[in-house]
């Protein structure tokens, strides 16, 4: 029997069945679209913000990297 699983993009409730369908339907594989904050928790965040960083160009990353490693309240 199928067991009930939450979407990690909505946060919805579904059967594990209907999950891949769900998701492929509704949310056309990657989604950079607002996720409310009580349904994702720091894992999924850090995947999600994973996923976005893997996707940028090489300088992008540099930049994004820079700004992470840089002192807070600099620009």
């Amino acid at each position: 029997m199928a067991e009930p699983v939450r979407c990690d993009v909505c946060g919805g409730l579904f059967s594990s069945s209907h999950l891949s369908s769900h998701k492929r339907l509704s949310h056309g594989g990657k989604t950079t679209g607002h996720i409310p904050k009580s349904h994702i928790n720091d894992q999924d965040a850090m995947r999600r913000i994973v996923d976005l960083f893997d996707g940028l160009a090489e300088e992008s990353k540099k930049n994004v990297l820079d700004r992470l490693t840089a002192p807070r309240g600099t620009p």
